[in-house]
């Protein structure tokens, strides 16, 4: 009988301990914990620390809260005047709204970047298509960037993503246009 007892009343400990142990939510600093019942989600916990949620009927996604990197693959351009150029660039972003991105992206970073992606590429395309080569060369003073951001707008919102920044690593002609450029200069 008493071991009997002694089984029952370990059993029953764990059973607690491990009810009360999947009862915690820990969120760090740098995430936002996103409480979901059944698929929807009831709840956003932004701030760092401890928070509770119903165990085996909620559960506990994550998404990062800090600014994040994407390093845009090269792609040619055209410019107002017939030119092709290489842009290379990378853009720094942060989710601003974390149920809207859960929503509309699936909680997925890889869906934001491929739709950032999209997006930035169309952007960078249209800015520089109606400008001239010269004036794409020398507007690396920020005025390139602030152009393309200006054309993306507030497009991002709709996934509770804000761009932050919009940088070009390197902007250069095609490699079969270097040296008939080259050859160019140094017959003049």
């Amino acid at each position: 009988m008493k071991i009997a007892k002694k089984v029952l009343l370990t059993v029953l400990l764990l059973v607690i301990l491990i009810t009360g142990a999947s009862s915690i939510v820990i969120t760090r600093e740098n995430e936002y914990s996103l409480i979901r019942q059944f698929g929807r989600i009831e709840r956003v916990v932004s701030s760092a620390g401890i928070s509770f949620k119903i165990p085996f009927i909620q559960s506990v996604d994550t998404l990062p809260k800090q600014i994040l990197l994407y390093d845009l693959s090269p792609s040619d351009v055209i410019t107002s005047d017939k030119k092709t150029m290489i842009c290379d660039s990378y853009i720094l972003w942060r989710i601003t709204d974390p149920q809207k991105f859960a929503q509309t992206l699936n909680f997925s970073i890889s869906n934001a970047e491929s739709r950032l992606d999209a997006i930035v590429y169309n952007s960078t395309k249209n800015v520089i298509s109606s400008t001239t080569q010269e004036d794409v060369i020398s507007g690396r003073n920020g005025e390139l960037s602030s152009a393309i951001i200006a054309n993306i707008g507030d497009s991002l919102d709709q996934y509770g993503i804000e761009l932050l920044s919009f940088e070009t690593k390197e902007l250069d002609l095609p490699n079969d246009n270097k040296a008939a450029v080259y050859e160019r200069m140094i017959s003049e």
